[in-house]
């Protein structure tokens, strides 16, 4: 897979390591602050889904990369194996985010529901953090270390 002569993988992940952090800290900013959720509501599950939904892409991307340089290291594979997580959590850190947005447009349920929507919001960014962050470290030292 290339984009423009040059493999596609190294180009799509900063997609994911630019929207997935910033919607990651936008859905704890909304999820305790309340002047967040009339700001972002909207713009993080937003760049929740479409963070998520290149994952896959990038993930094809990165297998491609791999099967040209026809031979993979520990370093490698550490980091495809943080990759191939990235998307679960993504996946949980979307969803929660539409919920959340959707809670925060109406009188729906009740502040408890929005409490556990926004811990759920909350508990997933920091999972999408951290697996962005151990994916993106191993990625780099298997290039640079």
């Amino acid at each position: 897979m290339e984009i423009n002569g040059l493999p596609a993988h190294p180009l799509l992940v900063h997609v994911v390591v630019v929207l997935l952090p910033l919607a990651a800290i936008g859905g704890i900013l909304v999820s305790l602050w309340p002047a967040a959720q009339r700001k972002l509501t909207f713009l993080v599950p937003l760049a929740a889904v479409v963070g998520t939904a290149v994952v896959p892409l990038t993930t094809k991307a990165g297998h491609a990369l791999e099967d040209t340089l026809g031979q993979t290291t520990p370093a490698i594979d550490t980091h495809a194996g943080y990759g191939e997580k990235v998307i679960w959590f993504a996946v949980v850190f979307a969803v929660a985010t539409v919920v959340q947005w959707w809670l925060l447009r109406g009188k729906g349920p009740s502040a408890a529901v929005r409490w556990i929507v926004a811990a759920v919001v909350v508990v997933s960014a920091v999972g999408v953090l951290t697996i962005v962050v151990l994916t993106g470290d191993s990625g780099a030292r298997a290039v640079w270390g």
